[in-house]
């Protein structure tokens, strides 16, 4: 591995804004030509998303969120700031949140990130099939782009 920072999209691209994640990130991927970045996406979460983040120096994740905001609202924040919402987004309901599945990980030796930030984006909280994101949403995309870009500068 020569790339230093992961930025992954995390979602599912076939569950309307649930996919805001993969859109950002396919734009971050455009955006950057960096040898230093790798940009995936994802439809997974717990220690399976933390897999994929050992051996890099930091990572930035985007998601979508539902938190009461506003659609299409941005949130930026540090991983070690997530409360236990993170769980909704899990492969299964036998994995870990986010946050707890870090502290595992750590625990266990996994040579984590220690900068790992989360951009997130309020989605609908109905998740409705297909490619489509809410109108909302779609006009977040570029921002929350914005934001991963600006984090990769810091």
């Amino acid at each position: 591995m020569t790339a230093t920072t992961l930025v992954v999209g995390l979602g599912n691209p076939i569950l309307g804004d649930d996919g805001v994640g993969w859109r950002v990130a396919e734009r971050v991927r455009e955006a950057v030509d960096d040898p230093e970045v790798d940009v995936l996406c994802l439809s997974l979460g717990g220690l399976s998303l933390v897999e994929h983040l050992a051996g890099y120096r930091r990572a930035i994740i985007v998601d979508a969120m539902t938190t009461g905001a506003a659609p299409g609202s941005l949130h930026r924040f540090a991983a070690r700031d997530l409360d236990e919402l993170g769980v909704q987004h899990t492969a299964s309901v036998h994995d870990l949140s986010l946050r707890s599945a870090l502290v595992f990980a750590r625990e266990s030796g996994l040579d984590l990130p220690e900068d790992i930030r989360v951009v997130g984006v309020e989605a609908r909280p109905e998740f409705e099939f297909g490619e489509s994101l809410g109108e909302a949403v779609s006009r977040a995309v570029p921002l929350a782009v914005a934001a991963v870009l600006d984090a990769l500068q810091a």
